[in-house]
């Protein structure tokens, strides 16, 4: 079993082992068109930069089961639970997370444990 002090380097050159990541699964519901998917994940980008401890944000989408993944990187784990909390009052958030299926969301903040590169 390993010493789970123990920490790697991340492979990611956006971050180091104090960030949090915040990882978003989703679907939007059924009647939003795939093109207004990706408009409503692009407008994210926008809320998302203007919060404070905001690193950086990925997104990637699956044509095998329909689902999309947030990738998010905050400075904390504090400034990470801000951000969020303040999202739920931001309009242009809320109208984003209207056309989600929220039975499907998964919504987390991580800490980096470990990992390997090539």
């Amino acid at each position: 079993m390993l010493n789970s002090t123990i920490h790697t380097s991340l492979n990611s050159t956006a971050a180091n082992i104090n960030n949090s990541f915040e990882i978003i699964a989703l679907q939007f519901r059924d009647n939003v068109e795939f093109v207004d998917q990706e408009a409503a994940m692009a407008n994210l980008n926008t809320v998302v930069k203007t919060a404070e401890g905001f690193q950086s944000r990925d997104y990637y989408y699956s044509e095998e089961n329909g689902h999309w993944i947030e990738f998010i990187v905050w400075d904390n784990e504090a400034s990470a639970k801000a951000a969020s909390a303040n999202m739920m009052k931001n309009e242009d958030a809320l109208a984003v997370f209207s056309l989600i299926d929220q039975t499907t969301m998964l919504f987390s903040h991580y800490q980096h444990k470990g990992g390997t590169a090539a």
